[in-house]
């Protein structure tokens, strides 16, 4: 069992989800920011889930839409999220001009 962080991509009349291990998750959001402008780009790069089985858990999910510029992006658990580095990421998207919504858990675990 591995855990994961699930995107909800929203590009005009299209949606994609898609999860992705928890492991490479600084790595696909970071990636996320510099697809902005070629939104593809991304979901191509995710969309397969590689090393994802059903078994695993989600612990976050981050809801894109690019069309509104709006980024939804919530944590069930903490398991070593560090919010300084997703923090950075998301005041990119801010400087950006998109609007972002960020929740962390209350608790430790």
């Amino acid at each position: 069992m591995a855990f994961c962080i699930m995107y909800n991509i929203r590009s005009r009349f299209d949606k994609n989800t898609m999860c992705v291990p928890l492991m490479n998750f600084y790595e696909s959001f970071t990636e996320l920011y510099n697809s902005v402008n070629d939104i593809n780009k991304f979901i191509e790069k995710y969309k397969n889930n590689d090393g994802i089985s059903p078994d695993d858990t989600n612990i976050g999910l981050i809801i894109f839409n690019h069309s509104k510029k709006i980024i939804d992006i919530s944590f069930s658990q903490n398991l070593g999220i560090d919010k300084n580095k997703v923090n950075e990421i998301a005041n990119k998207f801010i400087n950006n001009n998109f609007t972002v919504n960020l929740s962390f858990p209350k608790t430790m675990f």
